[in-house]
């Protein structure tokens, strides 16, 4: 009887032994190496929220793209939907969160989908032109003089 609860004991232990360092050696082992995962999402999501400095006139070409694109989303619109919209553009709710509150059709979401697309276009081309204009100043490096210099 001793013996074989010693036995048992002894199973018991190993199995928890090698339980332990399974999991430890689990947890040490590098996980997957992917852009996607939570941690780097976070990660790139975080860099780009980042302050961007914009000039007057680009502010003022994102607020007339915009501006269409509301017209045109409210082209599409019943009588109820475009009450909605406004109200909902006045209190300054994000744009995605109304859309999905207004029950649009199918034909409906289509249209925004693309006015929507055409918008993201327009914002991300002027922002390109932001990031080139800044990016296409020289660096350290000076042009020589047009004349040698004298001694």
């Amino acid at each position: 009887m001793l013996i074989n609860s010693i036995k048992c004991l002894s199973v018991f232990s190993t199995i928890f032994a090698f339980a332990t360092i399974l999991n430890g050696v689990v947890l040490a082992a590098p996980g997957p190496n992917s852009a996607t995962t939570p941690a780097l999402k976070t990660q790139i999501s975080a860099a780009s929220h980042q302050p961007i400095k914009l000039t007057q006139q680009q502010r003022l070409q994102i607020q007339v793209a915009r501006q269409q694109r509301d017209k045109d989303i409210e082209a599409l619109l019943n009588p109820s939907q475009d009450t909605k919209f406004k109200a909902a553009l006045q209190s300054r709710q994000r744009i995605r969160i109304v859309l999905k509150s207004l029950d649009l059709n199918q034909d409906q979401q289509k249209q925004v989908q693309s006015i929507l697309q055409a918008y993201n276009l327009q914002v991300k081309k002027i922002l390109a032109s932001q990031v080139s204009q800044t990016t296409s100043k020289p660096v350290g490096i000076v042009a020589p003089p047009s004349e040698p210099i004298k001694k």
